[in-house]
């Protein structure tokens, strides 16, 4: 189904969670009246029909979406317990140094998700931090398999900035809606910094009964513009070649 994509089975109360997670990825983002005024604007968009903004390289990203920090506590709490996992960032990353993407904790989740409108039981709040973590982990490792292209130029990729677009479907996702029913529960565009040059990614979110009675995940991610379709064939081949899954 994917270009490049990543799937992991969880159990029954991950996909729970999977339907709390259903109105969009639980960004940690900043506050004030101007995201207020945001949010007005979002809400007035949904009533009128979405368009799909342009797929050209390297389109700008409004900086206003970047994520608050992550504290991370001296804390036994399991639910203060931020995790592992970490992604290279370019800078701007909400650890205290800024040189890393963190995932939230189960409480800070908890928090944001009631500052957005979105509130989830107090009980879920750590099963919907470990599906948002392995989300993102599989987002990564789906952008990395393309940037492995551009290692020699590049060994040490990281993610600039990434925006949030949760209902705006991308064309890609348009056609499998219509054709398979295929709908992603949501959409990030993730913009890399690829040793100076900033490259933009796609990344399509979908959670769906495998039959067992198990919750898949697949993130679906592929760079934009015209330089991201030459990636897309390269590892498309690359998988048909050794007998993979290529789409």
């Amino acid at each position: 189904m994917s270009e490049s994509s990543s799937n992991s089975s969880g159990s029954s109360s991950t996909g729970k969670a999977a339907g709390l997670l259903s109105g969009g990825c639980p960004v940690l983002h900043k506050r004030g009246d101007k995201q207020q005024q945001e949010q007005q604007q979002h809400q007035q968009q949904q009533q009128q029909p979405r368009t799909e903004p342009p797929d050209t390289p390297d389109r700008p990203i409004n900086l206003d979406h970047a994520a608050v920090k992550v504290e991370v506590k001296e804390s036994d709490h399991p639910y203060d317990q931020v995790p592992d996992s970490v992604i290279p960032a370019a800078g701007r990353g909400n650890s205290d140094d800024g040189k890393a993407w963190l995932n939230p904790s189960a409480h800070q989740l908890f928090r944001a998700l009631k500052r957005k409108d979105k509130p989830i039981d107090y009980e879920d709040a750590l099963v919907v931090a470990q599906v948002h973590e392995m989300v993102t982990d599989f987002s990564w490792k789906a952008v990395m398999e393309y940037e492995r292209l551009h290692q020699q130029e590049c060994p040490n990729v990281t993610l600039a900035r990434f925006e949030g677009k949760d209902g705006i479907y991308s064309p890609k996702a348009r056609i499998l809606k219509t054709l398979f029913g295929y709908k992603p529960f949501d959409r990030h565009d993730w913009t890399v910094d690829r040793c100076g040059k900033e490259v933009r990614y796609i990344l399509d979110y979908y959670a769906y009964d495998n039959g067992e009675g198990d919750i898949e995940y697949t993130v679906d991610a592929r760079p934009a513009g015209v330089g991201g379709m030459v990636d897309r064939f390269r590892v498309a081949f690359t998988k048909w070649r050794n007998g993979e899954s290529w789409y």
